[in-house]
């Protein structure tokens, strides 16, 4: 579409601007993008067949554009208007080029497109551009979106960007990524090659969803030398703008290029972009062009990048955790050897994380594992890939590269390098799930870069896991292939995920490596071929398999030491034996022990043990057995070696275990029925010594499984009897053993017995059967208790049976005096009567708030009938969550839009109200609520069973509307309450006429919001510093939307000072309307009809009645003004004329005094512009004041406190007593060394606090003010009264301290200083330095006066550790803002600087000019010179002329607004007029132009 732009200037040529460049026979096409002043911006096409265009005529043709725009975007009518016909109109270049003449078209490349800006010679200057940058993406790219994506994965892609572009500059320069991450802002910074406005390096495509620089880039980093470090990233070029809006809510990015001076900026933000993705077909943002700043030059080479993550998502990052993942991810990028000709290790690129070299970090995955590797030669194969069938004829989707490194972690003293590993990642923090059984034995590197999720457990030809071990031989292979771990490193032919965090798992490339040395064919390997080579030499899959097993055999008999353990006994040495399979050894010489050293603890002959299930191969269950032997491979001292147990299962007699035999110089070790097991299975703590009680339990089951008779016993009193008193030293009572008898006399035959034993019928004792793994019992309130089983024994130690079930009581102690009873429970006995069941018992007390959070009680299990009493520790915890209550409650008047719970917790009880216990998660769902700083709805339980929302909860629904808050926990809504948001509307308090005169004015139209009852709702009330926005607007269709003037509500009601009426008759109607809430708005219509002026109406016969206007202009007065004719009454007439007379004079009187203001205020200006040439930074403050001049200037103060109290102080001898116990003024306690400080340190306070009173003692604080019975104030005594005296008034509140009852600060102060400061550490940075500019702590800054030094509080504290403190605290002291910007991570309780800068708590800034009337007075003064100060002189008294025409403008003011007063009294007579001019006048007279 075109539209012709015709010229009122005959001379001038006729301009097409056009939205498309698809015409064709037109010379020259300029594309343009020109920033307006006020922070929009327009894109523009221009055809012209010349060369050159006026100034004037571009600056049409963008007015053109951008009226256009503003019609149909709300959002551009709410910025400030454009002066398109001012004087200082001029056109700026990117070069900071002016042009105030003519544009020449040649001076930009046609088909690209152009960054201007137009100024318009305001002082108001925007710097950001909305809708700067065309973002819109490729459609197919939005499906391609990764979903899930952690922080390390999103700022781990944006570090590849940076990465990617520092790795392309020249040879010798800085190659620098540096990342700073804190709670309020995430920084990567790189030197690379940046971007600017031109299409071929435009800075959108950072932000543009797939047009990345580098995204066509993978193609060159296919091949090469391993470790394929060509960093070419870039796959789905989105990783820009998604990393960063997963990161926080703003993104800005700035970049410039060497060729270019400016920098450019582009700022995204994560809600408008949502927003824009599914309601328009373009994604805008905003933009900005800025000069370079000294840190971006002083670490960049011209050129640089930097992306700033403003309003992070994620708070208090574990930097150090930070600093080892990214180590771990780009760790070849970091330190490397294979870059280096000689093999030295070298750094290819420089990372700094919160100024902290990565080379200098210690720890992380990487590091950790490479420390406890062996040191031994690794197995290295080079694999190449490709696809048989050519596609596509594109070389990157038919070839891939990898090397594969396998190293070696050997066991050594006494454990697996690999358990070391896990344990050192625990220690240092990292959450692990795996141990040595599922370790991940491969690991996966793409061009460098460590993909974290690609953690595979074996290559097929590394897996010897469920091969049969036939052989010495493949037992180690199948417990050595444990040790080794994989590191793959591929190149750009492997394509990863779309988050960069694993390799694409349906690759044909992917599959092909998962599947390197399969015997199972797959049909997505089958394409594609591989071929393996090692050095110069390839191998087959069979050669592959042979020479990795000579490895693996190779380096456990060089780094092993499995064989390591102190033998505290001699050994029997055996060669050669016969049987080395069935010891499972394999090498020649073995050394047999009885007594074995492992892991700091004692293994002997004889001792009982339990093998647990999987603890080696053939071990498929539990096996109870006994140590016979330990055998050790080679000599002592030998590396390598194996090690094993021979140990007898417990169902194997002794004859039948193994045992030595041969004489001592050739010995046998004949292993028989017993078993021989890795050493191994001590370390993996698979084997574990077994008690007597256990040791029986498993002898009583094997009897109960095996037949009737089948089983011989022997008790071992009998065996005792059998053998002579030589073979014991002492009895073994109260066991049964399970023993083939066959003992041989020296004399006698052998003889056989079996023997019966059965327990004493007299109980003895009863316990408790639990698990020794469990200390104590767990049970949650409302639920049962795990199955309690009890056991008798007799007076030997034999559990016997009980006879009958026992009537059982269970109670809990909690303390002394309180017991919680236990229900439900059921009794009974096992089916062989040996064991007492309890089972469904249950607990259910309201009163567990008071053992928490310990929950620790007794279990206490008594009976009546037998001699039963049990206890044992337990704890019992509350219920799951069931019940919520909101304290407080919400009140009534809380329930405004935009109100933010000061204080606000959820307290959540389980089913017996009990507060739950802590960590407890359940979901806050909220409607017409927002949860501020808080991105899930998530919360966790307090130590207190409370949740806190203090602050977070922020009421967004509208007037009339439902808000709602629910908790829900497991799916199930446990709480849920709603709010109604009570209703407002909008009235007119005035009365508004029903005819008006044609161009007059409708004025003091003042509008109220009313609640259901009509009242006025004095809470609206338009705050800019509490967010509380509410403004009226006035909207008619006879005037535009730029002459729409918004106007502030004050205690819920808003005055419209004038309303223009048209010069049309007919109906003038308008709507006003709140700002933010569209629903309070109202309608008026009043009737517009032309009438006659004054003059005119004087000369009128006395019989006719006409028409006035309905309100009067007071403006004109003398030409407009229209009065009320009734009955032709000549009197009244005369008095509203001299009425009108007297405000002509006062307007007169007024317009002169603005006058004289006017003048003044030049001259001042011109007298501040002169004695800047002296270089005075503070001409506000000509002279420094000192203590007696503040005091003065307090004095001379209206409706102050402080102001009474420094009037009081001149008199001494009447008020001395009054004055006794209060110390001063805030603003009169010490001084300051410059007035740049007074006046920062006075405006961070606030002139409430600078003015705020300081009494010794609360008493005396209170006794400055009393009140009435009614709770009014009675200022007839106390400070009220004094003020009365002097002829003052106290109107306002005042700040009191009360210096005894001011908490102190606990630390200490410089010794030998008579001022007492603080002693407070200078703050530190994250990499341990000062930050720079750093002056000192404001509350050791301000120096007290002598008096005050001597002033102490009862505890012996002073003014400065107790008042000084409490209003700064721990504030620092900067020289300038980007001083103080810079200190950011270090600064805790805020800040300022003394060129103005304000940094509160908890992130809030004070932005703006601030010009503080009381300050510290200041003993430092400058030698001015006699001509400065003449002309500072001058300067005050203008200021004094000043004040003095501004109190006369007010006193002439409120004249002027009495006399107007006047006319609305008339406003009855006017009514009646027009009701009866209605029926009389109109039909006999009527108007006319």
């Amino acid at each position: 579409m075109e539209r012709a732009l015709v010229c009122t200037n005959p001379k001038k040529r006729k301009l097409v601007i056009s939205d498309d460049d698809g015409d064709i026979g037109i010379r020259r096409v300029s594309r343009f993008k020109v920033l307006l002043p006020n922070g929009t911006s327009v894109e523009l096409t221009v055809r012209s067949a010349e060369n050159e265009m006026h100034v004037g005529d571009f600056v049409g043709l963008v007015r053109e554009k951008y009226l256009e725009l503003k019609r149909k975007c709300e959002w551009m009518k709410k910025k400030r208007d454009i002066n398109w016909k001012g004087s200082g109109l001029y056109i700026e270049d990117a070069d900071n080029n002016k042009i105030t003449n003519v544009i020449d078209f040649k001076n930009f490349m046609p088909r690209k497109c152009h960054i201007l800006r137009l100024n318009d010679g305001s002082s108001e200057v925007a710097h950001i551009f909305e809708n700067m940058w065309d973002l819109t993406p490729d459609p197919d790219l939005l499906l391609e979106l990764p979903e899930e994506y952690n922080f390390e994965a999103a700022i781990a892609d944006l570090i590849d960007n940076a990465l990617q572009a520092v790795w392309f500059n020249e040879k010798n320069n800085r190659k620098l990524v540096r990342v700073n991450v804190t709670d309020a802002k995430i920084s990567i910074f790189d030197n690379g090659s940046g971007m600017d406005d031109s299409d071929e390096n435009s800075l959108v495509k950072w932000g543009k969803m797939g047009a990345s620089i580098h995204r066509l880039s993978k193609s060159t980093a296919i091949g090469g030398k391993p470790p394929y470090l060509k960093p070419c990233f870039g796959m789905f070029g989105y990783g820009g703008p998604v990393a960063s809006m997963h990161l926080g809510r703003r993104t800005r990015v700035s970049s410039k290029t060497k060729h270019v001076k400016k920098v450019y900026v582009l700022l995204l933000q994560r809600e408008a972009l949502l927003s824009r993705s599914h309601s328009e077909v373009t994604w805008k943002t905003n933009g900005g062009i800025r000069e370079p700043l000294k840190d971006e030059i002083s670490n960049s080479d011209g050129s640089f990048t930097k992306v700033d993550i403003l309003e992070p998502k994620v708070k208090g990052v574990d930097i150090n955790k930070l600093q080892c993942h990214l180590k771990d991810i780009y760790f070849p990028y970091i330190q490397n050897d294979d870059l280096s000709a000689k093999g030295k290790t070298i750094t290819p690129i420089e990372f700094q994380i919160n100024g902290v070299d990565l080379t200098e970090i210690q720890g992380g995955e990487v590091a950790t594992t490479n420390l406890h590797s062996c040191n031994g030669p690794e197995f290295v194969l080079q694999l190449r890939l490709s696809i048989k069938d050519d596609h596509d004829g594109t070389r990157g989707f038919h070839e891939a590269n990898a090397r594969l490194r396998f190293v070696y972690f050997p066991f050594t003293e006494g454990k697996e390098s690999i358990e070391r590993v896990l344990e050192k990642l625990t220690a240092d923090g990292y959450i692990i799930r795996e141990n040595f059984q599922n370790f991940s034995r491969v690991s996966i590197r793409r061009l460098g870069r460590l993909l974290p999720d690609a953690r595979w457990t074996f290559l097929p030809f590394m897996d010897f896991r469920s091969k049969r071990v036939n052989s010495s031989r493949a037992s180690i292979l199948k417990r050595c292939s444990l040790r080794v771990k994989c590191f793959v490193e591929t190149d750009a032919g492997f394509k990863p995920t779309q988050s960069k965090t694993d390799l694409a798992h349906h690759n044909h490339f992917t599959v092909a490596l998962k599947n390197l040395g399969s015997k199972v064919s797959d049909k997505e390997t089958a394409a594609v071929f591989v071929e393996i080579s090692t050095g110069a030499k390839m191998l087959t899959l069979a050669q592959l398999e042979k020479e990795y097993q000579e490895w693996v055999i190779n380096m456990h008999n060089q780094y092993d030491e499995e064989a390591d353990a102190t033998a505290e006994d001699n050994p029997v040495i055996i060669v050669s034996p016969p049987n080395k399979k069935a010891l499972g050894i394999s090498k020649e010489v073995a050394r047999v022990h009885q007594i074995l050293k492992r892991k700091e603890k004692s293994w002997t002959h004889g001792q009982r043990i339990k093998v647990l299930k999987g603890a080696c191969p053939g071990i498929s269950n539990n096996v109870y057995a006994t140590i016979e032997y330990f055998l050790l491979e080679g000599f002592e001292g030998d590396p390598g070696g194996e090690a094993r147990i021979i140990c007898r299962p417990i169902d194997i007699p002794d004859e039948k275990g193994s045992f030595l035999s041969g004489n001592e110089e050739d010995p046998t070790l004949n292993v028989g029925s017993s078993l021989s097991i890795p050493i191994t299975v001590i370390d993996t703590e698979k084997l574990v010594a077994v008690g007597s009680v256990e040791w029986e339990n498993r002898l009583n089951k094997i009897q109960q499984k095996s037949p009737v008779g089948s089983v011989e016993w022997e008790n071992p009193l009998n065996k005792i009897q059998q053998k002579s008193p030589a073979c014991f030293d002492t009895p073994i009572p109260n066991h049964y053993k399970r023993q083939q008898v066959g003992v041989v006399d020296s004399v006698s035959k052998s003889c056989d017995k079996r023997v019966t034993g059965k327990p004493s019928h007299c109980p003895e004792k009863y316990k408790l059967l639990t698990d020794d793994q469990s200390p104590e019992l767990d049970v949650r309130a409302g639920s049962n208790f795990p199955p309690l089983a009890i056991a008798c024994y007799d007076i030997h130690g034999n559990r016997a049976p009980f006879k009958t079930i026992a009537d059982v009581a269970i109670q809990l102690q909690a303390a002394e005096n309180l017991y919680f009873k236990v229900h439900g429970m059921k009794i009974g006995l096992s089916t062989d009567n040996m064991i007492l069941k309890i089972m469904d018992a249950m607990v259910t007390s309201n009163e567990l708030d008071k053992i928490r959070p310990s929950y620790r009680t007794t279990l206490i299990i008594t009976s009546k009938q037998i001699p039963l009493s049990l206890t044992f520790p337990c704890r019992v915890f509350p219920g799951y969550p069931r019940h919520v209550v909101l304290k407080p409650e919400i009140r009534e008047d809380q329930l405004l839009p935009g109100f933010i719970f000061k204080e606000l917790m959820l307290e959540v009880f389980d089913t017996y109200r009990n507060h739950v216990s802590e960590g407890m998660e359940v979901d806050i769902v909220v409607a017409g609520f927002e949860m501020l700083n808080h991105c899930s709805t998530s919360y966790k339980v307090d130590d207190k069973g409370k949740i806190n929302l203090t602050g977070l909860l922020k009421l967004t629904a509208g007037y009339g509307e439902i808000a709602s808050i629910s908790v829900v926990f497991q799916n199930t809504s446990i709480f849920q309450q709603e709010f109604s948001i009570a209703g407002r509307s909008l009235r007119i308090a005035s009365k508004v006429p029903d005819f008006c005169a044609a161009g007059g004015q409708l004025e003091n139209i003042e509008f109220e919001i009313v609640n259901i009852d009509g009242e006025v709702d004095t809470k609206i009330h338009h705050d800019d510093q509490n967010c509380q926005f509410h403004m009226l607007t006035i909207k008619s269709d006879f005037f535009s939307a730029e002459e729409s003037i918004r106007y502030t509500f004050k205690h819920g009601r808003c005055t419209i000072p004038s309303i223009c009426v048209p010069e049309i008759e007919g109906t003038f109607s308008f709507e006003a309307c709140h700002t933010q809430y569209s629903r309070l708005c109202q309608d008026v219509e009043v009737e517009v009809i032309k009438m006659s002026n004054v003059k005119d109406v004087t000369q009128l016969p006395p019989d006719m009645n006409i028409l006035p206007p309905q309100e009067l202009t007071p403006l004109d007065h003398e030409d407009n003004l229209m009065v009320s004719i009734l009955n032709n009454d000549e009197k009244e007439l005369g008095k509203i004329l001299r009425l009108g007379e007297k405000i002509k004079q006062v307007e007169e009187c007024l317009e002169v005094c603005s006058k004289q203001k006017d003048e003044i205020e030049k001259d001042m200006l011109m007298l501040q512009d002169d004695v800047q040439h002296y270089h005075l930074d503070y001409v506000d403050s000509g002279f420094t004041y000192t203590k007696e001049e503040m005091t003065t200037k307090i004095r001379s103060m209206e409706n102050s406190a402080a102001s009474v109290l420094c009037s009081l102080t001149t008199d001494k001898k009447q008020h001395k007593i009054f004055l006794e116990d209060i110390i001063g003024v805030v603003a009169l306690l010490g001084s300051v060394q410059s007035p740049e400080l007074s006046k920062i340190l006075a405006e961070y306070l606030g002139q409430e606090k600078m003015l705020g009173v300081i009494c010794k003692s609360f008493n005396t604080a209170i006794s400055l003010e009393k009140y009435k019975q009614n709770g009014e104030i009675d200022y007839v005594h106390a400070l009220h009264a004094e003020a009365a005296d002097l002829g003052k008034a106290i109107s306002k509140r005042f700040f009191v301290m009360s210096f005894d009852d001011i908490r102190p600060h606990n630390g200490s102060w410089h010794d030998n200083d008579s001022q007492r400061k603080l002693f407070l550490p200078d703050p530190k940075m994250p990499n341990g330095r000062t930050p720079v500019g750093f002056m000192g702590y404001a509350v050791n800054m301000i120096d007290l006066d002598t008096h005050h030094l001597q002033i102490k509080t009862t505890s012996g504290y002073g003014l400065r550790e107790t008042v000084l403190f409490s209003l700064f605290k721990k504030l620092h002291v900067y020289k300038t803002r980007e001083n103080m910007v810079d200190a950011l991570p270090c600064i805790e309780e805020g800040a300022v600087s003394l060129d103005g800068g304000i940094i509160r708590e908890n992130g809030t800034l004070s932005l703006g000019y601030g010009n503080p009337c009381i300050c510290f007075p200041c003993t430092n003064k400058l030698d001015i010179s006699p001509e400065a100060r003449e002309i500072l002189t001058k300067i005050e008294g203008k200021k004094e002329a000043l004040l003095r025409i501004e109190k006369n403008i007010e006193k002439v003011t409120k004249h002027h607004k009495k006399y107007l007063q006047k006319f609305k009294e008339k406003e009855k007579k006017y009514n009646n007029l027009m009701d009866t001019m209605k029926t009389e006048v109109f039909p006999k007279y009527p108007l006319v132009d």
